[in-house]
């Protein structure tokens, strides 16, 4: 293969140097380059003609001519200028301007066209800085870097007398020491002092000088380099442990620190150009040798495009030979899914930075379509003329590959390979935003099998399997071609219908519900499964992904009261009831005042005794015309309006008052009250709360507040001093639907906490999914591990029972042990829920 490449990669100096210079004529006075310094600034000035440099006057030059007694006025910049000039190129590269400084021992190179015009300047500093000496200045003090000795002057000395020491000492700067305070003369003082003509035979107290600026001599470089760049001055005193300057540090000391280390990398760079050189031979060999032993596809064309060479990974991957190739563009392997703007964009890029990478597909001899992943690189000659490009490129078949099964983990259901609950939220919202636009129509329906639990007890849990996926497929077979299905849950699918009308979207549903029930083998067995579906449309019922996912809910479950077997729309009544905030917050104003609110009471078990050692008060709203309003419904709205702090300061009372009701009649049953972030917002919430266990005289022990993970995101510090102060109280405090909102390990170290409740949402499939139950598990190993009682929420099943007790769970609630329920109705089950008369009334139940 040819191997015959040049490279150009090196940054122009162009890209860095300073192009807003001061420039002044031959024949000017000395007097008048020392005002621009001195008004601009600036270290040195551009002596030109026209546009052409001619030479250059520094501080130190100007500073030198002044001490010697020129008359400044009369003195023209042509007889006291350096006319040693470095002129460069714009094009010319960092590095070898670097060098050229380097050798000539200068500390400026003037860059200049084609015509020998002035474009700008640079200094040394300019290319130490280009190359990144951040990481070097963070692993050094300023102590290992500043001069050993620094000048100081008494402020009797005379001005000229001063500059004199300054710069036969070859100083920028020195400190001036005055009645037990330290200042600081610089050059840049010296030349605005020349340039305004002031008397230098005065003694330096005489001057208004700047007092100088200490740093503590430990910190490092960059928090130096920091300080100059912040307060724009070039010196800073350092000083020692006991507060005495002792150093002066300048911005070029910190720049000579890190140009060893530059000039030490430019030596190198030239030794390896000599030995590149030297070797070209050995090295071009050896080059060819790695691009055809490399797995990646290497092309080099001409100028024109035309392909010069080839390597063998090159014909492994497009299927072409060498000859085949030779002399003929690479669009023969354009796959033609890319326009006209992709390869314009490609080539402008390519012109105009001299490389070109990104994803591409193209076509192999075959046909067969593939990506690649393509880098292009522009080769130049030593004019800076395009001679060649060298491309190299790999296939990512494989990797879109693994990429793809990646993403379909991520977002479908491993069992069904139909979509989950993300992937089916992330469509529905595509699909409700397409019939916005549209004017259509979208349904979505919520799907339950019947009964599938004893599939599952009957036949195993594999078999159960089995059967979801064939019905799976079923329901896919029955979609559109917009339309999509998904398994977010055990035994739950969910479908969106687009694109729908009502005698449409009634036989759908039928046809849906039979494809469900049609028999299913299973071994030797036939099964007829049924289910109960639910039904809402966009927009009628509802308008957001969300309230339509709950909207198709409550019709399910509609469905499921009906006897199962069925399907149900979601009605406007149920809309006008359930989902209109207007109408419910407007009720809920006089809520409280009408008692239509009561609380509800749901015991807890103990798994180790069988006892009831605690129940939960859930408050309850039922309302003359909305009915019973659940409490995901109106909490928030209360939240909104602030009407939750009347509301939870009623709960709190009448929790407790029934609490010591009870502990009257001879038991004592400590009840768990709810709190919402908000309320752990207002202050004076634990002072209410030690004056309502005051009046109605309650053991503070038999009172648990319950908070939900949001209240830790919420003024965290006053919420932990809060729990603190109820804790040292008596009051227990416990996590709520722990795992469901913003989970942290640092809370539950941290906070002032007794106890721990696993959310309902892990507890219902504990049986089935190994996930769900090793996440248990670890919670309440780390519960216990920290000294924390654990509570399990939604216990619905005796298996689920048995599993938690398995697992050492401390104490449930749910269904199966007993509804929430008033406090009357509490004490006449109480007896029965003792020892394991629970376990039979809770499978009644």
């Amino acid at each position: 293969m040819n191997t015959e490449v040049k490279f150009s990669h090196e940054r122009a100096v162009s890209r860095i140097c300073q192009t807003d210079v001061v420039c002044c004529s031959p024949e000017e006075s000395l007097d008048s380059a020392l005002k621009s310094m001195s008004r601009r600034g600036i270290g040195s000035v551009l002596i030109c003609e026209g546009r052409k440099p001619l030479g250059i006057l520094t501080r130190r030059q100007a500073m030198s001519c002044c001490v010697r007694g020129i008359d400044a006025e009369k003195v023209a910049l042509d007889e006291v200028m350096s006319s040693h000039l470095l002129l460069v190129r714009g094009d010319d590269s960092i590095d070898e301007v670097g060098v050229e400084m380097m050798t000539r021992r200068l500390q400026h190179a003037v860059v200049t066209n084609e015509t020998g015009a002035l474009v700008g300047i640079v200094s040394e500093s300019d290319i130490v800085n280009s190359q990144g000496i951040e990481h070097d200045l963070f692993l050094r003090s300023v102590v290992d870097i500043a001069p050993a000795r620094s000048l100081f002057l008494d402020d009797q000395l005379y001005m000229r007398d001063a500059i004199q020491r300054i710069r036969n000492e070859d100083k920028s700067a020195a400190v001036v020491r005055s009645a037990g305070r330290q200042y600081i003369i610089t050059e840049t003082d010296i030349i605005g002092l020349l340039a305004s003509g002031t008397d230098l035979d005065c003694p330096l107290s005489e001057f208004t000088l700047s007092e100088l600026v200490t740093i503590d001599e430990s910190i490092s470089l960059y928090i130096a380099r920091k300080i100059f760049r912040r307060h724009g001055f070039r010196h800073l005193g350092l000083t020692d442990a006991s507060g005495r300057v002792t150093r002066i540090l300048s911005y070029a000391d910190i720049l000579r620190s890190v140009e060893r280390d530059y000039v030490a990398r430019l030596r190198e760079l030239l030794a390896n150009r000599n030995h590149a050189l030297q070797q070209s031979q050995h090295n071009l060999r050896l080059i060819e040798r790695v691009i055809n032993a490399s797995m990646e596809g290497v092309v080099v064309t001409d100028s024109n495009g035309a392909i010069q060479s080839v390597n063998p990974a090159f014909s492994a991957i497009t299927g072409y030979e060498a000859h085949e190739v030779i002399g003929r563009n690479p669009n023969i392997l354009s796959s033609g899914r890319h326009g006209r703007e992709f390869y314009q964009e490609m080539w402008s890029t390519l012109k105009r930075e001299g490389e070109w990478q990104g994803e591409i597909w193209n076509r192999t001899r075959s046909g067969t379509v593939y990506p690649e992943w393509l880098s292009i690189t522009a080769i130049s000659d030593d004019k800076g003329q395009v001679t060649q490009y060298a491309a190299i490129f790999h296939d990512l078949t494989e990797t879109k590959r693994s990429e793809d099964k990646i993403r379909r983990m991520a977002q479908f259901d491993e069992l069904t390979r139909l979509a989950n609950r993300k992937l089916f939220s992330d469509r529905l919202g595509m699909a409700l935003h397409y019939a916005h636009e549209q004017s259509k129509r979208v349904a979505v329906l919520a799907v339950d099998l019947d009964m599938f639990k004893r599939v599952n007890d009957r036949f195993g849990h594999d078999a159960g399997d089995d059967v979801i996926r064939t019905l799976a497929k079923r329901i896919e077979s029955t979609l559109g071609s917009g339309d999509t299905a998904a398994r977010p849950a055990g035994d739950e699918f969910s479908l969106i219908l687009s694109d729908i009308t009502e005698e449409s979207l009634t036989c759908r549903v039928e046809h849906l519900a039979r494809v469900i029930s049609t028999p299913v083998l299973v071994g030797s067995s036939e099964l007829r499964i049924t289910a109960s579906i639910g039904v809402a449309i966009y927009p009628s019922d509802a308008d957001s992904v969300e309230e339509l996912l709950r909207a198709a809910d409550a019709a399910m479950h509609n469905s499921k009261d009906l006897g199962r077997n069925s399907w149900s729309y979601f009605s406007s009544e149920m809309h006008q009831r359930r989902q209109s905030r207007y109408l419910i917050g407007a009720h809920l104003q006089q809520a409280l005042q009408n008692n239509e609110m009561h609380l509800a009471y749901q015991p807890k078990l103990s798994l180790g005794t069988g006892e009831v050692v605690g129940v939960e008060a859930l408050l309850r709203w039922q309302n003359p015309e909305l009915g019973t309003v659940p409490p995901d419904q109106f909490v928030p709205l209360a939240e909104d309006s602030g009407q939750i702090h009347e509301i939870g300061d009623w709960v709190l009372e009448t929790a407790i008052g029934q609490a010591r009701r009870w502990e009257l009649s001879g038991r004592c049953i400590p009840v768990a009250v709810n709190l919402s972030a908000r309320q752990f917002q207002r202050e004076g919430l634990v002072a209410r709360i030690k004056q309502l266990l005051s009046k109605y005289s309650l053991d503070a022990s038999l009172l648990c507040v319950e908070l939900t993970e949001t209240c830790f995101l919420h003024s965290a510090e006053e919420t932990a001093l809060a729990l603190h102060e109820l804790r040292e109280h008596g009051v227990k405090v416990s996590i709520d639907d722990f795992g469901t909102g913003y989970s942290s390990l640092s809370y539950i170290r941290t906070m002032s906490l007794d106890q721990l409740k696993i959310d309902r949402s892990f507890v219902n499939n504990i049986n089935e999914a190994q996930r769900d139950r090793q996440l248990v598990s670890a919670m309440i190993a780390m519960s216990q591990a920290l000294g924390l009682s654990v509570v399990a929420e939604g216990v619905e099943t005796r298996e689920q029972l048995d599993m938690l007790r398995q697992l050492g769970c401390d104490e449930v609630q749910g269904y199966l042990i007993c509804r929430p329920i008033p406090a009357e109705e509490l004490d006449k089950v109480l007896p029965d829920l003792a020892g394991k008369n629970w376990i039979d009334a809770g499978e009644e139940r």
